[in-house]
């Protein structure tokens, strides 16, 4: 009460008394019948507050739109979006100044990045009509770069699918295999970049949507260290795990684009650890230092999940055999730990989102809350949740259960956390990188239409089992396209395989040094 006076009768008669004994019963309590009186005249007080606090505007980051102006904005017809990987399409010029750093790339945003007076789907019909009111800073940072912004990249269904089935506007399709999966949820940035529609995407990971998309769809996915890139003006499900990052068709461009977008941004404190944008590594500067002398993991236990699938198991393998050849040393190493990080995860990622994702009930950060969405999203009605997915619908039941049942486990989830990071930290002081398969097996076909729950789910059963864990240590992963290998269900269908590159916290430069060696020495597409 040291800030709050008195309530008015006014306040009294907004919040009720009645409303203070439902708020207590909502969690099965009670308050004695003698103190009703007085604990309605402390709780409706707070109401003065509400009431001042709704009245001010709201603070949100400065969208040029006068230097950078948002033209053509429109969601384009079948006939002009083969794959299906649009979701809106707008033009946005950077700026032009010689000699800038990505004034020759063409960018395509995954849908559930801010542009201002550009309509944002996230997937899902669950809301139709949120136009955010700010950029995000990767948005800017692009512009200010020199990039051109072709549009919004379709994402899976609120952001939450490891296949490209479940966004309200239909099946994206896999470049190399019209039927098949992209991967998510940055399925549209996979088809663009893959299909050689855009030079890059800006993705988002929370499990593994960079790393699947680019893996399933041959081109290199980069999710950087937890915190390295702002997450400012991106929709959330789990700030511990979010992470954007670059999307690309080469290791070079993949570098420059993150020299661009990455670097404190002052707003997401996330960020407590990383630079500013002018304090940067270069993380170009490595790119032709080659591998002699390093030393590349092979993280066994990444290799040993009984969902891979052998020939993917075998072609990484084999390219990561390749780096013996450049000069490196290929030595096995040792994470036990790394085969129960998926179960980890599970206890902490999907309590946290069923609150911020589907329940408004995001807390605790410093930084930018996207209440407009939060608007859309809530309340939770009978008819918004007929209209989410199946993965969406498990990630907000599994959690609700776990805090009903099990209120303690998110914390020790939390804990172990650190545990995966010291683990990983102690494997990587060993080695230069760790490798591992990107996803267990190349790219599935799409679930029919009329799937059912279980069906739907199945198709990115273990999928995220070498990827998910990075979410959780906070070290960055790159998935490198390696090869080919036969689709599961026709020997005639080839598709890519991705090794993944993992680092030290803040080791991007290494990661693409690695990376590049290996690009530069062998034709991924000829493996």
């Amino acid at each position: 009460m040291a800030t709050l006076a008195a309530a008015s009768e006014a306040n009294k008669a907004t919040i009720t008394a009645q409303d203070v004994v439902d708020v207590v019963g909502s969690l099965n309590l009670s308050l004695p019948e003698r103190d009703i009186a007085q604990w309605h005249d402390i709780i409706a007080s707070v109401q003065e507050s509400i009431d001042v606090v709704s009245s001010l505007p709201d603070y949100l980051p400065h969208a040029d739109t006068e230097q950078y102006p948002r033209s053509n904005i429109h969601r384009p017809p079948p006939e002009d979006n083969p794959g299906n990987a649009w979701a809106w399409k707008v033009r946005i010029e950077g700026d032009k100044d010689e000699g800038a750093l990505l004034s020759d790339v063409t960018f395509a945003l995954k849908d559930n990045i801010a542009v201002k007076n550009v309509p944002m789907l996230v997937g899902t019909d669950v809301f139709t009509d949120y136009v955010p009111d700010t950029d995000a800073t990767v948005v800017r940072r692009i512009l200010q770069a020199g990039g051109t912004i072709e549009g919004k990249a379709v994402c899976e269904n609120l952001s939450l699918c490891a296949s490209s089935f479940s966004a309200a506007t239909g099946n994206v399709e896999n470049p190399y295999a019209e039927g098949y999966t992209t991967g998510g949820s940055s399925s549209g940035c996979g088809h663009l970049v893959g299909a050689g529609k855009v030079d890059a995407g800006i993705g988002g990971d929370q499990g593994g949507s960079i790393r699947f998309p680019a893996s399933y769809c041959g081109i290199v996915g980069m999710k950087p260290t937890w915190g390295l890139v702002p997450w400012t003006g991106i929709v959330t499900h789990d700030p511990v795990h979010d992470t954007a990052g670059p999307m690309t068709r080469t290791v070079a461009l993949n570098a420059r684009v993150l020299q661009a977008i990455a670097g404190r941004d002052d707003i997401d404190d996330r960020q407590y650890a990383s630079p500013p944008p002018a304090d940067l590594p270069d993380y170009s500067a490595s790119l032709d230092k080659g591998v002699s002398g390093l030393k590349i993991g092979i993280l066994q236990e990444g290799f040993e999940f009984p969902v891979i699938d052998p020939r993917v198991k075998e072609k990484v393998l084999e390219a990561a055999e390749r780096f013996k050849s450049l000069g490196a040393e290929v030595v096995p190493i040792s994470v036990p730990l790394h085969t129960q990080a998926g179960h980890i995860v599970n206890c902490a990622l999907r309590p946290t989102a069923s609150q911020q994702g589907y329940l408004g009930k995001a807390c605790g950060r410093r930084g930018l809350y996207m209440t407009g969405l939060t608007e859309k999203m809530t309340p939770l009605t009978q008819d918004k949740f007929d209209k989410m997915f199946s993965t969406s619908k498990f990630t907000l039941m599994s959690g609700l259960y776990i805090w009903s049942r099990h209120p303690t486990l998110y914390g020790k989830a939390m804990n172990l956390y650190r545990r995966l990071k010291d683990e990983y930290d102690a494997a990587l002081s060993q080695v230069d990188v760790l490798v591992t398969p990107t996803t267990p097996y190349v790219a599935n076909r799409h679930a029919p239409k009329d799937a059912g729950p279980a069906e739907q789910m199945a198709k990115s059963r273990g999928v995220a089992v070498n990827t998910v864990c990075f979410n959780a240590s906070g070290h960055p992963a790159m998935s490198l396209p390696v090869g080919f290998c036969p689709a599961e269900d026709d020997e005639s269908v080839k598709l890519p395989v991705g090794m993944q590159i993992v680092g030290g916290m803040f080791q991007e430069e290494m990661i693409y040094r690695v990376a590049a060696a290996w690009e530069k020495a062998f034709d991924w597409k000829t493996l």
